[in-house]
């Protein structure tokens, strides 16, 4: 879920995921399109990819 996520990259990180992911690269947060800025971009688009496919 988008909970569990935004707890592990809190966790690892020690940075807010929310506020830090929701406006990063392509993926990370709302929509999304074109090729990932990088790696972790790239995870968000297959979190996004595997919300889409549920």
């Amino acid at each position: 879920s988008l909970w569990e996520l935004h707890q592990m990259v809190t966790a690892v990180t020690g940075k807010n995921a929310l506020m830090y992911s929701s406006s990063y690269g392509c993926y990370c947060g709302w929509g999304g399109k074109g090729q990932p800025k990088d790696a972790t971009d790239r995870c968000c688009q297959l979190h996004d990819t595997c919300y889409e496919n549920l």
